[in-house]
């Protein structure tokens, strides 16, 4: 019962382990700066991030079992061989728990960024984390301890997602609507001045 114990104190632990997302920073990106680029989101979709495990995981079910074992079988004579399976089964089991914990949801974007490239970057995906919908203009932290995709505050300033810079615009594009380009029909005809008067005779 007491490895039992010992094996749950150590999932809880796991448990309290957070995972870096748009809007978590790890303790190593705190005061450094991160080199940022722009970009807009070609597509975003909801995935699954399969756990990966570290030496914290195992060391600390190998402990819980060994502990929990020795303090069970205190009086026999096998005490260390005992102790020695729990470590075993308390690591396997430290594996698999700190595995399960660590699986969590993410989300796939791919961007165009606004030097040409198109890259795809998973993040991981907090519990109320809607993904990017298509064409949102966002800004890419490239550096640091983890990636990550957050949308650009600028263009919601400016006019949202479908905002399109005048200046990128084609210049029949950028002609009020209705207005007649110069040059063709629509233009003011000029007006002709009245005949000179004749003299009177």
């Amino acid at each position: 019962m007491k490895a039992v114990a010992g094996l749950l104190a150590g999932a809880l632990v796991l448990a309290g382990c957070g995972h870096p997302s748009s809007s978590t920073y790890g303790s190593g990106d705190v005061g450094r700066t991160l080199e940022t680029a722009q970009g807009s989101v070609v597509s975003s979709r909801p995935v699954k991030i399969s756990g990966d495990t570290n030496a914290v995981g195992p060391l600390a079910g190998a402990a819980a079992g060994a502990a929990g074992s020795g303090i069970a079988f205190s009086g026999a004579d096998n005490t260390g061989l005992i102790a020695v399976l729990g470590g075993l089964l308390g690591a396997g089991a430290g594996y698999f728990a700190q595995k399960q914990l660590n699986n969590r949801e993410g989300i796939e974007y791919v961007l165009q960024m606004d030097d040409g490239r198109t890259v795809t970057l998973v993040q991981n995906r907090e519990s109320d984390e809607a993904p990017l919908p298509e064409g949102t203009p966002v800004l890419v932290q490239v550096s640091g301890q983890y990636a990550r995709v957050v949308p650009d505050p600028r263009a919601e300033r400016v006019g949202g997602a479908d905002w399109v810079d005048p200046d990128t615009r084609p210049a029949e594009e950028s002609s009020p609507i209705g207005a007649a380009p110069i040059g063709e029909a629509g233009d003011p005809e000029p007006t002709e001045e009245p005949p000179a008067l004749s003299g009177q005779r």
